[in-house]
């Protein structure tokens, strides 16, 4: 989680807001510092989707990986009714 000192960079909260518009949840995840570099991991929750979102420093989209928020069931498929 984030520290509550730090803050993610204006241009993170930007994207945010311009690509997925209304109804989301995001949530800072990690901020790490690989090779003197720092990045944010933001995941943002629309549309039973997760989208893992990398930033790097300067605020720029690195990284995007979007899954659905829960596996599908079988026992939620149709069952085919044979003729």
């Amino acid at each position: 989680m984030i520290p509550k000192t730090q803050k993610i960079p204006v241009k993170v909260s930007d994207y945010i807001t311009d690509h997925f518009k209304e109804d989301f949840l995001f949530e800072v995840t990690d901020v790490k510092k690989v090779g003197g570099r720092v990045y944010y991991i933001v995941e943002v929750s629309k549309d039973n989707y997760i989208t893992t979102l990398k930033f790097n420093d300067a605020g720029d989209l690195v990284q995007e990986e979007s899954n659905k928020a829960f596996q599908e069931d079988a026992h939620d498929e149709p069952e085919e009714i044979p003729e």
